[in-house]
């Protein structure tokens, strides 16, 4: 009977993972944002900055919170705010609406993040099957992406017509997955006591000290940093730069459906690639990768240089699989939602300084210039962490 039910928290995963997210607002969320508000892009940037701070505050709490009273609680928690979230985007008409959404969006994620991946290793761990995590999680993702892909097409077109529609379309999905959380059950691995307040204190100083003498976890979280603030910002220049080279508002929906299917096809052939390059060789690829198109987009600006995006989404959609995995074979069940967190709070952390600095090199240079600013530091970071690997993990 247990079994039957942890087997189904593994589909349900799959359809959690698929509509998590908005599915028709990314080809013109940064657009939407300053057309509604009428903020500017540093604005944008400022506050995105700032509600990473929140993200930041909450990531440890909350992910601790999630060890001690069970995650299928919190990612049900989570998932009803971040609906609250996706409702106040598609009625905002003003800055305050636009800054309250993004808090929600803080508090939901922060809710999720960590407590999502742990469920899944954990179910997968009570039935001895905790090799497939990384197939599994690269799958769910990629599916997601595939998703997303299609209903990119209608974005534009949908924007056209009124530039709220593709919000309340996302909606519709949001809503749904509350029930897909709600159904979901807490693997006996993970089964937790009563809320204590000392308790939850005591796990994140334990969590926090585990992390900061853990020579492993370091280098990853590390890496992790680096790779997910560069990304962050980069999401954040599409619509500029697609707007510098005037593409018409139309394309902006094809784009990404062609940038999502490349990421679905890297996430779904994820465990295909893992065994060829190792993580030596997806490091690499990483690192190539966004250095490589990042600094194009900056040197050659013109509307073809738009299909640069479309490799930086081999990336895209390698990374949460390969960090996932990479990370959760050095874990615990006790804490494994903690420590998760204790990564995502580092790399909102560094999201916050990447935006930040971001926003106020905008202010000085023109967007191609800071995207090569933006190729370089990937290009010094990266090389970093390729040489050190080594002598980190030795040859494994």
């Amino acid at each position: 009977m247990l079994n039957s039910k942890l087997e189904r928290n593994i589909i349900l995963y799959y359809l959690f993972q698929t509509i998590k997210e908005p599915l028709f607002w990314g080809p013109i969320l940064i657009s939407y944002i300053m057309a509604i508000s009428s903020m500017s892009l540093s604005e944008v940037f400022f506050m995105e900055s700032v509600c990473l701070w929140i993200l930041i505050i909450l990531e440890i709490p909350s992910g601790a919170l999630a060890d001690l009273i069970g995650r299928q609680k919190t990612i049900f928690i989570g998932t009803i705010i971040a609906v609250g979230d996706v409702v106040l985007f598609s009625l905002a008409d003003s800055p305050l609406d636009i800054w309250l959404a993004n808090s929600c969006w803080a508090v939901g994620f922060s809710l999720i993040s960590g407590a999502d991946s742990s469920l899944l290793y954990d179910s997968l761990k009570c039935l001895g099957r905790e090799n497939e995590f990384g197939k599994i999680q690269s799958r769910s993702i990629a599916y997601r992406f595939f998703i997303i892909a299609f209903c990119s097409i209608f974005v534009g077109y949908l924007a056209e017509i009124n530039l709220r529609l593709p919000m309340f379309c996302s909606l519709v999905f949001m809503i749904a997955n509350c029930l897909v959380t709600y159904l979901f059950v807490e693997p006996p691995v993970s089964e937790r006591s009563k809320y204590n307040m000392r308790q939850h204190i005591n796990l994140m100083r334990i969590s926090v000290l585990f992390v900061a003498n853990h020579k492993k976890i370091k280098w990853i979280v590390g890496f992790m940093v680096l790779i997910s603030g560069i990304s962050k910002v980069w999401f954040f220049t599409y619509n500029p730069y697609f707007e510098l080279v005037e593409l018409p508002i139309v394309y902006f929906g094809w784009i990404f459906f062609f940038l999502n299917l490349v990421s679905f096809a890297s996430s779904y052939f994820y465990s295909t690639f893992f065994k060829k390059l190792g993580t030596y060789g997806s490091i690499i690829l990483l690192v190539s990768i966004i250095t490589t198109s990042v600094s194009l987009m900056g040197l050659w600006v013109s509307p073809i240089a738009c299909l640069f995006i479309l490799v930086q989404n081999i990336a895209r959609g390698y990374l949460t699989p390969f960090i996932d995995q990479f990370l959760h074979d050095y874990l615990d069940s006790e804490n494994r939602a903690t420590v998760i967190s204790i990564k995502s709070a580092v790399s909102g952390f560094s999201q916050f300084i990447f935006l930040t600095l971001f926003g106020v090199l905008l202010g000085i240079y023109s967007l191609p210039t800071c995207l090569l600013l933006m190729g370089s530091i990937m290009a010094v970071g990266g090389l970093y962490f390729i040489i050190t690997y080594k002598k980190i993990f030795g040859n494994n």
